[in-house]
């Protein structure tokens, strides 16, 4: 991943980790109101794919390999042995 992507990690460190993608057009605020049940559980990462939020769009046109592989670098950059992952539309 050669650009930063926007994320943020909510909930207690240690937990098992559930990954959040939104959909096309979204930021990562739309599990907003979701957050506060899945932070009793786990910990809690949500991102900004490209173009969305404060994660800028590419020069280059964008792939749905290169969103998926965004996602995957995300997590080894961040240490993260594995994931629960939950997605709505293109991202699901």
């Amino acid at each position: 991943m050669n650009m930063a992507i926007d994320y943020r990690l909510d909930g207690r460190a240690g937990a098992p980790l559930l990954v959040l993608s939104n959909s096309l057009g979204t930021t990562f605020d739309m599990w907003q109101a979701q957050l506060p049940a899945w932070c009793e559980h786990f910990r809690v990462l949500r991102y900004n794919q490209r173009g969305h939020g404060a994660t800028p769009l590419p020069e280059t046109p964008l792939r749905l390999e290169t969103l998926g592989n965004d996602v995957v670098a995300l997590l080894d950059r961040l240490g993260a042995p594995s994931a629960h992952f939950c997605g709505i539309s293109m991202a699901g």
